[in-house]
């Protein structure tokens, strides 16, 4: 099947998402900001934000023995009202347990919607067209999550922000009730426990990682960036919508290249393009304009990560009933990543400022570079007959 027909199947599934990913883009990126309101310090904020992420590692835990039970559809409705409801009970209290407990719930939440997406679209999707069929819903996922941001960039008081964020959740699971969509099979039931990561091919371990130390480091965190370095939330959310594009932009046409030329390719082209970006961060010293120019390449260079890792994962894959396991090992190490990413950010910003920001992203995307440089490349079949080359185990 071609993606196109691939993508006209699955409808329901990505009108569904947009909805989840505007409210949850709306939430996530006025939380830092809100709280920096409240006059906390960036330690702080940081370890409020990771509350998030720890909710993130319970569900790729155990997210796949609740659509194993009932399956994917229904399985999304139980966890958007759960993410709808967190988000509205923000407006009742702003002690900070009680924040840091919403958080974790709403983490759970969007990540087991995040694993029911993505296995479905795994099953859905074969080696030779899995990288398009993923950059779409990164497509999908970065206009959503962009408009998010835009909204907030309304100025909006958080009554309104948090009211607006559940409302749009909760209609996320409205697309896939009305309209007819035929889910995949429920997966077969494995023990729960910790994901099997090592069982992943190392590449995709730690291109995932590091994309959730990056990518969620930079939405928890990008708007403190900001602040301290005096400018307002108004130009925060600018700043964040124009590094969402350079991701838009990037899923335009890295999972082409991807699927052609390999995963190890695109990571390291990915991860460079990340890394030089920030290099002229650090040296020029820029200009707000500059900035936003900036932030279109860092997202660039940071937010096709995460697809890229799971297509290579799935590269491997022999057992197609072990495609929610292969998600939830990827989707774990990237939630480690993020987890402790708002932490690190955390001490390097109350130390350093906001250099502290620059300089996590430089020693990551480095290290990146330096470690896919060393492993094999893997091309679908096709590719490989057409450049006459052997098949290459990883």
């Amino acid at each position: 099947m071609s993606p196109k027909r691939i993508i006209r199947s699955m409808t329901a599934l990505f009108a569904g998402i947009s909805f989840m990913f505007i409210g949850n883009g709306l939430i996530v990126s006025s939380a830092g900001v809100i709280l920096k309101q409240q006059n906390l310090d960036s330690l702080t904020i940081g370890a409020i934000n990771s509350f998030f992420f720890i909710g993130a590692m319970f569900g790729t835990i155990f997210a796949q023995k609740i659509i194993t039970q009932i399956g994917y559809i229904r399985s999304f409705g139980i966890f958007a009202a759960i993410f709808g409801s967190s988000a509205i009970l923000h407006i009742l209290s702003e002690n900070l347990i009680f924040w840091a407990f919403l958080r974790f719930l709403i983490g759970v939440c969007y990540y087991s919607l995040l694993i029911i997406t993505e296995s479905w679209l795994n099953e859905k999707a074969k080696n030779s067209v899995r990288s398009r069929i993923l950059s779409f819903y990164e497509v999908i996922f970065y206009l959503s999550f962009g408009l998010g941001i835009l909204i907030f960039s309304l100025n909006l008081d958080k009554i309104t922000i948090f009211i607006s964020s559940a409302v749009l959740i909760l209609l996320s699971s409205i697309p896939l009730n009305l309209i007819k969509i035929k889910e995949p099979l429920p997966p077969k039931e494995s023990k729960i426990s910790i994901p099997k990561i090592f069982d992943l091919v190392p590449l995709a371990i730690v291109t995932s990682f590091i994309a959730g130390m990056l990518v969620n480091g930079f939405f928890s965190m990008a708007s403190l960036f900001m602040l301290l370095q005096g400018f307002d939330a108004k130009i925060a959310s600018y700043f964040m919508f124009c590094a969402m594009i350079g991701g838009l932009v990037a899923q335009m046409f890295i999972g082409n290249i991807s699927d052609k030329l390999g995963r190890k390719f695109a990571i390291i082209a990915c991860a460079s393009v990340g890394f030089i970006t920030l290099l002229i961060f650090m040296i020029s010293k820029p200009q707000i304009y500059f900035q936003y120019l900036l932030a279109f390449f860092m997202g660039v260079g940071i937010f096709c990560l995460y697809s890229l890792a799971l297509a290579r994962a799935n590269d491997v894959l022999r057992d197609k009933n072990k495609a929610v396991e292969v998600g939830r090992g990827v989707l774990f190490c990237y939630s480690l990543g993020s987890l402790i990413s708002p932490l690190i950010l955390g001490i390097l910003m109350q130390f350093f400022n906001f250099s502290g920001f620059i300089w996590f992203y430089l020693v990551n995307l480095g290290f990146l570079i330096l470690f896919a440089l060393n492993k094999p490349n893997i091309l679908n079949k096709k590719y490989k007959k057409n450049l006459g080359m052997v098949t290459i185990n990883d």
